[in-house]
């Protein structure tokens, strides 16, 4: 039995083996006439040669497989010529770049007589925002090329005193999204852009209704009028010292309720604060506003906006499975009639998802839905050669006239909760 498991004996049967099969292939090899001979190694040579063509083959055949699915991976993507994925063009350290002399003469035009050229701050800016009025093709820049001067982007942040003043001003949603994106030059995203607006919007809302006059605290809370300022400058810390202490605030109230109507309506509001929180503060910090968005949906499940704008934080933190998760709660949760921003946006971000995890056919369905969706808004529509001037104008002097546009939000209290985000 032991000898059955000996190694060493079985090791040396095999070499025993190993030496009869080559001591007979030499006999026989050294037996043969040598045209035999010579004719075997040929035959081994031929075998040999087939088969390295063979690999050769096969290694050629998956390369250009490879470089044929990345090729019909390209024509894909760029057949379905998503805007926000394009690449700016450089700019120089200034604010514009001239253009060439040639693309300068088609466009020069005559001036105005000068009292034409003077806008009064009291009178309506003429916007061309009414869709039923067929445009003028003579207005219409379809490229931003046609300009004198190619625009720098700039950043959301820098761009939240323009939309305080659009809105005091009175102009329409969409046309202060389209305004800001060609600023912002497809910097942000067009929910970013429209989640911007409405945030600010809110916030104003609530100041022009005292709400935070009624918080319950012993901290000495910022002025309403200051906080809105300080968003103009680009500095939201004020409004989110005033949004936190409502949202505690509430919270405590809450606690000592009884369930019915009135606590669901303090934990709805409580929880649309929240996410206008999460709005204000992802300029700084984006980890912040993404616990916000979460205490908004911790608050109210069924909160749209924040299962979107957490997807959003997601998607920026690089935490693609849980975005995924949140813009499906949004495409699961939200009413079709009611959501159409949210929805629109969560196809958009899900379509790039699926793309690049080469879910072709399911991207462009959802990347057309979104698609034309914000076709229908305008948002990425440019800006006419009039609106170009104005917003130029006002730009000019948001500076100096800040202190009184943020007092006429609340000496024109009515004009502003007309349109309000309610």
């Amino acid at each position: 039995m032991n000898n059955i498991f000996d190694i060493s004996t079985f090791s040396d049967a095999i070499t025993e083996r190993l030496k009869t099969l080559y001591l007979s292939a030499e006999t026989y090899l050294t037996s043969l006439p040598q045209e035999k001979l010579i004719a075997v190694l040929l035959f081994l040579f031929s075998i040999l040669l087939i088969t390295v063509l063979i690999f050769v083959w096969y290694i050629r055949t998956v390369v250009n497989s490879i470089q044929e699915t990345k090729r019909k991976e390209a024509e894909l993507l760029q057949s379905q010529d998503n805007r926000l994925d394009r690449v700016i063009s450089t700019i120089d350290d200034e604010e514009y770049s001239p253009l060439d002399s040639e693309v300068i003469e088609t466009i020069q035009k005559p001036e105005a007589p000068r009292q034409q050229r003077i806008i009064s701050k009291n009178q309506p800016l003429d916007f061309d925002w009414d869709r039923r009025k067929k445009a003028d093709g003579s207005e219409i820049i379809k490229s931003a090329d046609a300009f004198q001067y190619r625009l720098k982007p700039k950043k959301l942040k820098n761009l939240l005193g323009l939309i305080i003043d659009l809105l005091e001003r009175g102009v329409d949603e969409p046309k202060i999204a389209q305004t800001i994106m060609y600023k912002n030059q497809h910097l942000n995203s067009e929910d970013d852009i429209i989640q911007t607006i409405t945030a600010i919007k809110f916030f104003i809302y609530m100041c022009l209704n005292k709400r935070f006059r009624r918080i319950d605290s012993d901290k000495m809370l910022p002025q309403e009028a200051a906080a809105i300022f300080h968003i103009a400058r680009g500095d939201c810390s004020l409004a989110l010292v005033l949004l936190e202490t409502l949202i505690d605030n509430n919270i405590t109230k809450i606690k000592s309720m009884r369930e019915g109507r009135e606590k669901e309506r303090y934990w709805c509001e409580t929880s649309n604060c929240a996410t206008i929180f999460g709005t204000l503060a992802s300029f700084e910090n984006i980890r912040l506003a993404a616990g916000a968005f979460e205490l908004a949906i911790e608050l109210n499940p069924r909160n749209v906006t924040a299962w979107g704008r957490i997807g959003d934080m997601y998607t920026k933190l690089e935490n693609s499975d849980k975005a995924v998760w949140a813009y499906s709660n949004v495409l699961n949760l939200a009413d079709e009639g009611l959501y159409t921003q949210q929805i629109a946006n969560a196809n958009k971000m899900l379509a790039a998802y699926y793309n690049e995890t080469g879910w072709r056919e399911k991207s462009a369905e959802m990347n057309e839905k979104s698609r034309s969706f914000y076709d229908g808004t305008g948002i990425n529509l440019p800006l006419t050669e009039r609106e170009v001037k104005i917003v130029r104008i006002i730009e000019s002097k948001e500076d100096e006239n800040m202190e009184t546009i943020v007092d006429n939000l609340f000496s024109e209290q009515k004009n502003i909760q007309t349109n309000g985000y309610v």
